[in-house]
């Protein structure tokens, strides 16, 4: 038996869960004045996401 991971990435039933191509999308439906910005922020949270799981779950015991 291994222990449960926590999934350390927060989650708002808020929101919807749109895929990354519908994110994509919205961004290039945003003036053209914006989407750098936009495309900025989805990459950090991408980032930082791909970093709590790293951190948080794969590097745990269990997936050694």
């Amino acid at each position: 038996m291994y222990n449960v991971v926590e999934n350390p990435i927060p989650y708002s039933g808020l929101f919807t869960e749109p895929t990354l191509e519908e994110i994509q999308a919205l961004i290039q439906s945003m003036p053209r004045t914006h989407r750098a910005n936009a495309y900025m922020v989805m990459m950090y949270t991408m980032n930082r996401c791909h970093r709590l799981v790293e951190d948080n779950i794969l590097s745990k015991e269990v997936f050694v």
